[in-house]
């Protein structure tokens, strides 16, 4: 009997290292005109998904969440082999995609009544779901038991954290996520919304008056994260995350990294391209840094 580890589309890891680290995926679907819709990262790449969002900026594209059926497709196969499911999936604040997968272990259950399964509403997204996968990986590989691994997962879920900021206002007024007024001045004015993804939740981290600042300012959430709010480094995992922009990616993701090496943090930091499942509420030019609370 083995553990198997799930998560949904919105975790943003590369299909390539999942299935290194045997890690099944189900995908989330995007569609630029809301009629077709293909798996992200399986039918459509991230490049190519990011790129028609730059050619075309008037087009706002959709996603839809997995089906019920999606689930039942990976998690049928692990049950008959008598393995036991761990499904890791995007907060359920911004997200049905866990109710989804919920109602799938329910019909499982019956047909495979002493069926072990958790779905884990993980309260994240992008990196920090990355972080929480690749802590259960890790546990996982340790050889900690299907409820050591899940009790951990839940302990720590809701410590994570997301500072970043979005190239303007447009998707997150398109998407209902600020209200009209707020994002036609904030347009007007051109300023950039600083956004806190916490307990699953999107709240409002501030503004600034331009890109360069908008990015100083998620650093500075980072630095009074650990410095201010009594947490300590070293018992965090540090993700960063970024859009469109490979070469502005890598240079924050430099700046990110000078900034945990100067509170003491000694571990690497990667760097995730954020996929669409996110993208089409932040639009092409979203970037920040994640933090999730190590499982031990």
């Amino acid at each position: 009997m083995a553990v198997k580890i799930i998560t949904d589309g919105a975790c943003d890891l590369e299909m390539g290292f999942l299935k290194l680290h045997n890690v099944l995926s189900v995908p989330f679907y995007v569609s630029f005109d809301g009629e077709t819709y293909k798996k992200e990262r399986i039918e459509i790449e991230v490049r190519e998904f990011y790129q028609k969002m730059i050619d075309e900026p008037d087009v706002f594209p959709r996603t839809s969440l997995p089906a019920v059926n999606d689930y039942i497709d990976i998690f049928e196969p692990i049950l008959k082999a008598g393995d036991e499911v761990i499904c890791i999936c995007f907060t359920s604040h911004l997200s049905g995609s866990y109710n989804s997968a919920t109602n799938a272990k329910m019909i499982m259950e019956e047909e495979y009544p002493d069926a072990k399964i958790s779905v884990i509403n993980s309260y994240c997204a992008t990196v920090t779901q990355a972080s929480l996968v690749l802590e259960a990986v890790k546990m996982r590989d340790e050889g900690l038991s299907y409820e050591q691994i899940v009790e951990r997962l839940d302990a720590v879920k809701m410590d994570a954290k997301i500072f970043f900021t979005v190239g303007n206002l447009d998707y997150l007024i398109h998407g209902g996520r600020i209200g009209k007024m707020t994002g036609k001045f904030g347009t007007a004015l051109n300023l950039k919304p600083l956004i806190i993804l916490d307990k699953g939740e999107v709240t409002s981290g501030g503004i600034a008056r331009s890109r360069k600042k908008s990015l100083a300012k998620v650093l500075d959430q980072m630095k009074d994260f650990f410095t201010k709010k009594g947490n300590t480094v070293g018992d965090y995992v540090i993700n960063v995350g970024y859009g469109y922009d490979v070469a502005e990616g890598k240079a924050f993701h430099q700046k990110v990294e000078a900034l945990a090496r100067e509170l003491g943090y000694a571990e690497d930091i990667p760097l995730i391209q954020i996929g669409a499942t996110i993208a089409v509420h932040t639009g092409p030019h979203a970037i920040g840094v994640g933090v999730v609370k190590k499982c031990g």
